[in-house]
């Protein structure tokens, strides 16, 4: 699966053909370059994805921002923070309280009273591979629902687009949190097991 056979899925989904990568010069790849990434994270935003769950310790940045005790950079490629940890290491965990806030122009920082902290994360996953096959069905339908309006004009059948979505996501959420372990989050064996690191 390529990022191209989500586009085609898409664009049959509402009767526009196929196309052979997203930088033809036709109308069709045309939109789905304009979309593609967008509806992507959209999607990706929409729920705490299994295959898009990073964990990561955070790196402390030298920024003083009034009513926060510390701040940590923001993690690469990081779609949405679900949670931040100051000590990830079982019973003794907390949850704390935390913001994003941009500091200049262009640089975003997490905030938050913790102290070595850790964030759980959705990750921007780009490569196709690596996504649910309903979700798969899902990101194609809501792709639709967009390119319908520009390439068809045809609100209904955008709406109708869109509704397939909310069916196969809802479908994907429920796949998808029956493989979640709860309460194991931020347990050190855990950790350990998906990023290789050793608490001293």
């Amino acid at each position: 699966m390529t990022d191209t056979d989500i586009c085609n899925m898409a664009l049959s989904n509402i009767g526009k053909g196929v196309i052979e990568n997203m930088e033809e010069g036709v109308e069709n790849a045309r939109a789905c370059k304009l979309f593609y990434d967008p509806t992507r994270r959209e999607v990706l935003r929409s729920f705490p994805w299994g295959f898009a769950h990073r964990i990561e310790r955070l790196a402390v940045v030298d920024v003083n921002v009034p009513g926060w005790d510390f701040a940590y950079g923001y993690p690469d490629k990081c779609l949405m923070i679900r949670n931040v940890v100051s000590d990830a290491s079982g019973a003794d965990r907390v949850y704390e309280r935390f913001d994003v806030v941009n500091i200049g122009s262009s640089t975003k920082v997490v905030v938050t009273n913790g102290e070595q902290c850790y964030a759980d994360y959705t990750w921007d996953v780009s490569d196709p591979e690596l996504m649910d096959v309903i979700f798969l069905q899902g990101f194609a339908h809501l792709l639709a629902s967009k390119l319908a309006m520009r390439l068809t004009g045809n609100p209904q059948q955008a709406q109708n687009e869109y509704q397939l979505y909310r069916a196969a996501i809802s479908q994907a959420q429920l796949q998808d949190a029956r493989e979640m372990e709860p309460h194991t989050m931020f347990e050190s064996s855990y950790i350990a097991a998906r990023r290789g690191w050793r608490h001293g």
